[in-house]
């Protein structure tokens, strides 16, 4: 057995085993059936907070795909259960505008603002659900979320508004989630139409989005895709590209290898802090200087970029991936009850989170999903 795959094999067991179960049993309201935003670092739920619905339909996602994948016994019956409550209390009129912003612990809307963010989780929820076989009501949300996005958020240059309050900046961000929830729908449903919509959004990562002088990802936007000065530079989303580059490369398309390896090497050069295991920045220094604060999902999006290029014979990245899960059980998983995380540390690498926000768990589960790939295919071998 090679490190890597002792490494992945530890981290795929340690969410599993401990995870999972752990979320299962705290981070669903039992009474409700819908989620909590975050869990207190004894276990107890964060309340009478506004809960994000984005979040609430990644929990959705996590679980039904845990089903699926046979990790957890009764994660199904937990998936459905939200589904239920979010489209009862999430999504008026069977989410003829797709979803809502923020509601509260007894499911009372807080904020009815249409965020494309928060759309892009309903459709990925909505393809996990299709292929769960909850078929009928999982394609009626997206079938009406996609005409919502169409009908009252398609901009004349390309893409979706941020919002029904058409808000600037635009931004890469949540394009870049709803390329995900296509390609998602596309390998649920086999329908090319779904990879029709990726395609829009691979055009505009052409076009805008990736930087090619520079290999950065451009993240705020004025309203014709205009690079603003407030400009930043996040490389937890680059190393996420990265995954996706190859996923839709997969699905049959062609993308240039060379922009996969572009994007990983700059993300590393310019947001990897020698000082704290090598660990992502969340902002990153056009210059790689000065390192800040840093959240656990890039770290997350780090290994499943590393695995990518692993994958495509990447022998440091390969170790990249190992060195890099040693050090998450000593930072940021390093914490009693056994399932929980710490989401962020300073600069100085100390702790910055108060409690365990549950948008974390999508995250984690999509890099134990690459793991468990790349260990089935003998990768690691």
């Amino acid at each position: 057995m090679t490190g890597l795959q002792s490494s992945l094999e530890r981290f795929r067991g340690w969410f599993i085993s401990d995870c999972l179960p752990f979320w299962a049993a705290r981070g669903m309201d039992l009474e409700t059936g819908g989620f909590y935003e975050a869990l207190h670092f004894d276990g107890s739920p964060a309340t009478k907070r506004p809960q994000r619905v984005r979040t609430l339909f990644r929990q959705v996602h996590t679980f039904t795909q845990a089903s699926l994948r046979g990790w957890i016994g009764h994660a199904d019956v937990i998936a459905s259960r939200g589904f239920d409550y979010l489209l009862q209390h999430a999504c008026p009129d069977d989410g003829a505008r797709g979803c809502v912003f923020h509601i509260a612990d007894d499911g009372s809307v807080l904020d009815d603002r249409r965020d494309l963010y928060d759309q892009a989780f309903v459709l990925l929820a909505c393809a996990s659900r299709i292929k769960a076989g909850d078929k009928e009501r999982a394609t009626a949300l997206a079938e009406n979320t996609i005409s919502f996005l169409e009908r009252d958020l398609a901009s004349p240059h390309g893409g979706w508004l941020e919002s029904d309050a058409r808000e600037l900046p635009r931004r890469q961000n949540p394009h870049m989630h709803l390329f995900e929830a296509f390609m998602a729908l596309h390998r649920a449903t086999g329908e090319e139409r779904y990879l029709g919509l990726a395609d829009r959004i691979y055009d505009l990562f052409c076009a805008h989005f990736y930087e090619a002088e520079n290999g950065i990802l451009r993240e705020k936007f004025t309203e014709n895709w205009s690079p603003r000065e407030d400009d930043v530079i996040e490389p937890g989303h680059m190393l996420e590209w990265v995954w996706l580059l190859d996923a839709y490369e997969r699905t049959g398309r062609d993308t240039p290898i060379e922009m996969r390896e572009r994007l990983y090497a700059r993300a590393l050069d310019l947001g990897a802090d020698p000082n704290f295991h090598g660990f992502i920045d969340n902002i990153a220094e056009p210059d790689g200087g000065a390192h800040g604060a840093k959240r656990l999902w890039p770290q997350t999006e780090y290994l499943r970029a590393s695995l990518v290029m692993a994958k495509h014979g990447s022998k440091e990245a390969a170790g990249n991936a190992e060195t890099l899960i040693g050090n998450l059980f000593d930072t940021y998983l390093a914490i009693e009850p056994k399932g929980l995380w710490v989401d962020e540390f300073d600069k100085y690498g100390e702790r910055l989170a108060r409690d365990a926000p549950a948008s974390i768990l999508y995250h984690l589960y999509e890099a134990v999903a690459e793991a468990d790939a790349y260990l089935s295919a003998g990768n690691a071998s």
